[in-house]
C-alpha cells in the first residue's frame, strides 16, 4: 500500500474482513479471506518497528503460507513473496520437516500452539525462533 498511514491501513483490513462476511460461493469466500490476510499483513508491517525483529507467517489449513510480513526478510533474508504458497515443512529446519504435518494436526485441533521452532533461512543458516501461533484466527 506504499505510503498509507496506519489508520488508513486498518480501515483497509476492517473494510476486506466485511467483504469476507459476506455469503457467497467458496471460491468469492476464499479469495476475501486472502484478501483479510494481506490486509492485516500490510498493518502488521506499518505498525512492527523494524528493530523487533519480529515477524508472521500466516498459513492456511495445508500449511502453505499465504501471508508474510516483511520482517521476514531481515531475520530469514526471504522476501515475503518468495514463501508465499511454501509449506511450512518447505522451510522447516531439515530435522523437523517429519514431524511438521504431525505437529500442525495438533495445533489446528488445540487452536494454540507456542514454542521455540527451528527454520532454515534463505542463505542456509538455521535460525531459532520463540513462536506464538493462533489457529483459526
Amino acid at each position: 500500500m506504499g505510503n498509507a498511514s496506519i489508520p488508513d491501513l486498518l480501515a483497509a483490513w476492517r473494510a476486506a474482513e466485511r467483504r469476507w462476511e459476506r455469503p457467497g460461493p467458496a471460491e468469492e469466500v476464499h479469495i476475501a479471506a486472502i484478501s483479510v490476510v494481506h490486509a492485516w499483513t500490510a498493518y502488521q508491517d506499518a505498525a512492527i518497528p523494524d528493530e523487533s525483529g519480529e515477524f508472521m507467517l500466516v498459513a492456511d489449513d495445508d500449511q502453505a503460507y499465504v501471508g508474510v510480513t516483511a520482517g521476514v526478510t531481515r531475520v530469514l533474508g526471504y522476501e515475503p513473496e518468495e514463501l508465499i504458497g511454501l509449506r511450512i515443512s518447505d522451510v522447516a529446519a531439515p530435522e523437523l520437516q517429519e514431524a511438521t504435518p504431525g505437529q500442525w494436526s495438533e495445533f489446528l485441533a488445540e487452536g494454540r500452539q507456542d514454542g521455540r521452532f527451528r527454520l532454515l533461512a534463505k542463505d542456509g543458516r538455521l535460525v531459532s525462533l520463540r513462536y506464538q501461533a493462533r489457529a483459526h484466527h
